[in-house]
């Protein structure tokens, strides 16, 4: 775009104690300068998928003046945004998080929606080493203390990151690497097993398995004052859908496509459309769920091949009542039989709830167990570590993301040799008739996120209209 330049923010390098990052390195949702619409206005846009990204592109376009219709082959909205209701609160095995708090884009719109919210406080957690015949037990705040991750990380890191800033490259190095160099025999082992589980749990692979060059998207690892939405998130998702039009149980098969013209095809007819956004997991994007007739460009499927699916499955145990301490708000449990981060729910909601995280390998080993052993695992290792006999759980939920046919994981993740334009380059218009969005179409800090998507979605929606799209990560179009 004719007189727009790129924000690749700060270089400036802040750490804290919980900040292991080197900079804010890679741009932001695109410019924010208007041009003239891609799209004819009034014209229709079908989008594909009713999570967040295609409910924020539709909300976008819908305001413009666009003819919208959402495509969405569940049952209901959300995506990977699920919230079971049949627990005693209600509980989300998907998306649970506004990260940052007050500073995340959605977060004007979760106050007008009057949904329930908690401020996470991750220095109030307790951390638990099952490993060994004895029970170990240290706050997380010594663990940072121990690790000064920041300092460890920085070290390893500077001159990396001074290479990618002049445009060397990816290294081909994963964080497992760093870690190995930095971290690995060299700290208390149970704070080097517990701060690697929680990375693990953000990464949703092991360590191993994400480029290096994530590290150097800035932000700090653990923020405080994240709103856990004990409201529900899918339920957030129905509120910011209310007055869209939404085809549910509708799988596309096909979209045949030419400039200005696009065919897509279902398990109930073909719609007819000036335009598509197509808000699919990358997953589905790779294993080409959805025939593109073309094809997506040589460019497009080069970074689809630097990303690759997360892992992050969730077990949610429900009890009789409240029998176990409530003045943490989350355990880590390291080692033991079903290692996992638990939210304990009745800080937040006064539910009788536990819900388990897993991450990594964990999480791969849990698509195989049957609920009733991955709960009776978890209700075990929670037991050892607070020294209990707690009543038995009379209802489980687990997830199992990578199953999913509608998903193929839980969200994205860079891979080593991954460049962090990723997103850039997938969010580029193809033709001016398709567009892709979603949590994996981001280059910031936020992918992964269901601002990220949300703010993915809108930025299809500036594209198709020509809106000038904001350039700050808290900013949306509507």
């Amino acid at each position: 775009m004719t007189g727009c330049k790129s924000d690749k923010g700060s270089a400036a390098m802040t750490t804290s104690r919980r900040d292991f990052l080197l900079g804010s390195g890679a741009a932001g949702l695109g410019c924010g300068c208007a041009r003239r619409p891609r799209v004819e206005p009034g014209a229709k846009v079908v989008i594909v998928g009713a999570g967040f990204a295609g409910i924020g592109a539709a909300r976008a376009l819908r305001k413009a003046g666009y003819a919208t219709e959402i495509v969405e082959a569940r049952d209901r909205i959300g995506g990977r945004a699920w919230t079971k209701e049949t627990t005693p609160a209600p509980v989300d095995l998907g998306a649970s998080w506004l990260h940052s708090g007050a500073k995340n884009a959605l977060a004007g719109l979760a106050r007008e929606s009057g949904l329930a919210f908690n401020i996470s406080d991750y220095n109030n957690v307790d951390v638990f080493g099952l490993s060994g015949s004895m029970v170990e037990k240290k706050p997380i705040t010594q663990v940072y203390e121990e690790l000064d991750i920041a300092d460890r990380f920085k070290s390893q890191l500077f001159w990396p990151y001074l290479r990618w800033r002049l445009g060397g490259g990816a290294s081909g190095r994963s964080i497992g690497d760093v870690w190995e160099e930095a971290v690995a025999g060299e700290v208390d082992a149970l704070s080097g097993e517990a701060y690697r589980m929680i990375l693990e749990t953000q990464y949703a692979v092991p360590l191993h398995e994400e480029a290096m060059e994530s590290l150097f998207l800035g932000g700090e690892q653990l923020p405080n004052h994240e709103w856990f939405m004990t409201g529900g998130m899918q339920t957030f998702a129905d509120y910011l859908a209310k007055d869209l039009q939404v085809r549910l149980s509708t799988h596309v098969r096909e979209i045949e496509w030419s400039r200005g013209a696009a065919r897509i095809v279902t398990n109930n007819g073909e719609i007819e459309a000036a335009a598509v956004v197509l808000t699919v997991s990358a997953g589905l994007l790779k294993r080409q769920a959805i025939r593109l007739t073309p094809g997506l460009p040589a460019d497009a499927r080069a970074a689809l091949d630097r990303l690759g699916m997360g892992l992050l499955n969730k077990i949610a145990l429900s009890y009789p009542s409240v029998s176990w301490p409530v003045d943490s708000e989350y355990f880590v449990l390291a080692g033991g039989e079903l290692p996992a981060i638990i939210a304990n729910h009745p800080v937040y909601s006064g539910a009788p709830v536990l819900l388990g995280l897993t991450g990594g390998a964990t999480s791969r080993r849990l698509e195989t167990m049957s609920d009733e052993e991955a709960a009776a695992r978890l209700h075990r290792d929670f037991e050892r570590a607070l020294g209990l006999k707690l009543p038995e759980p009379d209802g489980a939920a687990v997830t199992r993301w990578a199953s999913d046919p509608l998903a193929g994981g839980s969200y994205s993740h860079r891979k080593p040799g991954a460049r962090l334009d990723e997103g850039d380059i997938l969010a580029r218009p193809v033709d001016d008739t398709l567009f892709l969005a979603g949590e994996a179409i981001v280059s910031d800090d936020d992918a992964g996120n269901v601002s990220g998507a949300y703010r993915s979605g809108q930025r299809a929606a500036a594209q198709i209209a020509g809106l000038s799209a904001p350039k700050k990560r808290n900013a949306i179009l509507v």
